[in-house]
């Protein structure tokens, strides 16, 4: 029995196919698993319970090797009534930012319930309180400067179209 180079091509393509999936699941339970940590840290409630796929590019990785860069949506809320959006981005299999919706989570009223909020969430100033600095131009800001991968949503689209345009 012969094998064609039509049969040869169509398992290499399956191979590359079921690799593909496989690697995809493996980072879609990677970016799910940095979510629901980066929520419960900041006490906010992960909705859901699961991400959502947003964007696989192709992109070169620190040592110059060709890798998939994949963006995760998910949403979560910390009131129980407003719904934001968040976002996971992994390249290959490292987590490598995890974000925010602009502006700071709301506090649940205290009669709801008391989750735990982690020290880089501020309450909001008292009204004669001076405003807070701006973050310094060309600069990332993150969500309370805990941790650098945690970013502003607003601020990774500026970079995201600030890059775009430049390529």
């Amino acid at each position: 029995m012969e094998l064609g180079w039509g049969a040869l091509a169509l398992i290499i393509v399956a191979a590359a196919v079921a690799w593909f999936w496989q690697d995809s699941l493996g980072a879609r339970e990677r970016a799910n698993a940095a979510a629901t940590r980066a929520c419960e840290e900041m006490g906010l409630q992960f909705l859901d319970g699961t991400v959502a796929f947003a964007r696989i590019v192709l992109t070169r990785a620190t040592r110059g090797a060709l890798t998939l860069r994949r963006t995760y949506v998910f949403d979560y809320t910390a009131n129980n009534i407003e719904r934001r959006q968040g976002f996971v981005v992994l390249t290959g299999q490292r987590i490598e930012s995890v974000g925010y919706a602009q502006g700071e989570p709301p506090r649940p009223a205290a009669s709801v319930f008391r989750p735990y909020i982690h020290p880089s969430i501020h309450e909001a100033p008292p009204t004669d309180a001076p405003a807070p600095e701006e973050p310094p131009q060309g600069g990332t800001s993150n969500a309370g400067g805990a941790d650098p991968r945690v970013l502003r949503l607003d601020d990774w689209r500026a970079r995201k179209r600030s890059g775009d345009r430049q390529n």
